[in-house]
């Protein structure tokens, strides 16, 4: 069954363009290649300022933790070299972040993606 996550972050002041560049260039790739779905990237333009939030889609909760090994080797059938390029960006990414936090979900039943 799929799992979608609700990824939140607080970033520093100023960050939001360098945020986007890093999450498109460097990390989504290799995201991509283990098989994950980008749905979409927001920020907040009206309540707390600097939240990002993502939401992503996984086969599966196995999948989304495969993705979490950044400090590991690639997973199987992903490029070494853009899976480091992916752990480079998130490295990155987290020196604009000031807090972040995730929610692992199921769609319901009826009007699920």
């Amino acid at each position: 069954m799929a799992v979608y996550v609700l990824r939140t972050w607080k970033i520093k002041p100023g960050a939001w363009p360098e945020f986007q560049r890093l999450s498109n260039e460097k990390i989504w790739p290799g995201m991509e290649a283990a098989g994950a779905t980008i749905i979409g990237l927001w920020t907040t333009i009206i309540g707390d300022g600097n939240e990002v939030v993502l939401v992503t889609k996984y086969d599966d909760l196995a999948m989304w933790e495969r993705t979490r090994a950044w400090s590991q080797d690639a997973p199987e059938g992903v490029d070494p070299a853009l899976w480091q390029a992916a752990r480079e960006g998130v490295r990155d990414r987290q020196a604009l972040t000031e807090s972040t936090h995730a929610r692992v979900m199921t769609a319901s039943e009826f009007r699920a993606p």
